[in-house]
């Protein structure tokens, strides 16, 4: 089968790209497949594709027809390679994969990122969604609770299967002596980082041998820097960038904790879990609740309730003994977001 696979930007570093490179890479083992990204940051694609995958970046159109003429691009690209199947990631790029597979063999499934209320911020983007809900051919969201929002709120959409994200299991040795806190995810607003700060500030001064790291990078970067200064947290709260091996991290880290105002199914707390650390995250509509068994190997928060965070943290870093008995029931859960079980549930939809 040829499959195409239609992204965004694949030099972003985000989860999104990360799954559509995963993707790409497995299924390329037994079909022909392409990435295509609309557009490239830096011309570079930051999670590396096989070299069996076919790679290419649409030319930089500009101008008020520079969506039309991308449109146009990809459809030329699924006649002349004779696509069997576009994947259209995210909700946004439905509209481009739907319009562009018109008149062509390429069916388009639509593969949700986030879920059904995040919207980014954008007022075009319900729009959006609702149309590669109800004109994809199948629409892929990654957990239950996401099925029973576009249920509710979108009537007649497409056949919807529910495939979470992967995460590859690992022999580890948790690292009881590690005063590591440690958070991942692109610096942006929506993944709360600026809580993270306020959360630190109660906690980090009564224990000097802790510190807090935030990989990742991003446009709220000089936002937190200011706020780390005026909070007296330097040297205490890190922001030290971008890393190609986060497997390292994991594996030097105390605890894991997400402060998102919203997530799909989270890419640091499936990776998390596979090192064995204990989870902390708020309680959001989807995502850490699919991942954390509370109370076993990690622990949900009422959302946004910074006391309540602050407290909990403060109590597994106190407690050695009860951040091991966490890591030890790290693999609770796991069978579900086998690598070979996520593959599978795409080859059956890809027939």
């Amino acid at each position: 089968m040829r499959i195409c696979i239609l992204e965004g930007d694949m030099s972003r570093t985000g989860g999104t790209e990360r799954m559509a490179a995963w993707l790409a890479n497995a299924l390329c083992k037994r079909h022909q497949v392409h990435v295509l990204s609309l557009r490239s940051t830096d011309g570079r694609v930051f999670y590396p594709l096989s070299k069996e995958v076919e790679y290419r970046q649409l030319p930089p159109f500009a101008g008020k027809l520079c969506i039309l003429k991308q449109i146009r691009w990809i459809k030329r690209y699924l006649k002349e390679h004779q696509i069997h199947r576009i994947i259209n990631v995210d909700m946004g790029m439905g509209f481009y994969g739907i319009l562009a597979a018109k008149g062509t063999d390429a069916r388009p499934i639509t593969w949700e990122h986030g879920n059904y209320y995040n919207n980014w911020d954008s007022r075009l983007f319900p729009h959006l969604r609702r149309y590669a809900a109800k004109k994809s051919d199948a629409v892929v969201l990654l957990t239950q609770k996401d099925k029973e929002n576009y249920d509710k709120h979108i009537r007649h959409h497409a056949p919807v299967t529910v495939i979470g994200n992967p995460a590859a299991r690992h022999d580890y040795t948790y690292d009881t002596a590690s005063r590591t806190i440690l958070s991942v995810g692109h610096l942006q607003r929506n993944k709360g980082y600026h809580r993270v700060v306020e959360i630190a500030a109660k906690i980090l001064p009564t224990r000097p041998e802790w510190q807090w790291v935030i990989w990742g990078e991003g446009p709220e970067r000089e936002a937190l820097e200011k706020q780390i200064r005026e909070a007296g947290l330097e040297g205490r709260v890190l922001l030290p960038g971008l890393t190609k091996d986060m497997d390292a991290q994991y594996q030097k880290a105390a605890m894991l904790v997400l402060t998102s105002d919203m997530e799909g199914l989270p890419m640091t707390l499936l990776e998390g879990k596979s090192w064995g650390l204990p989870l902390v995250a708020f309680d959001i509509m989807t995502g850490p609740s699919d991942i954390i068994d509370d109370g076993a190997n990690g622990c949900l928060i009422a959302a946004f309730d910074l006391d309540a965070m602050s407290g909990k943290l403060a109590t597994l870093m106190d407690d050695a003994t009860l951040r091991q008995q966490l890591s030890d029931n790290a693999a609770i859960g796991m069978d579900k977001f086998s690598e070979e079980r996520i593959l599978s549930a795409w080859e059956e939809l890809l027939k």
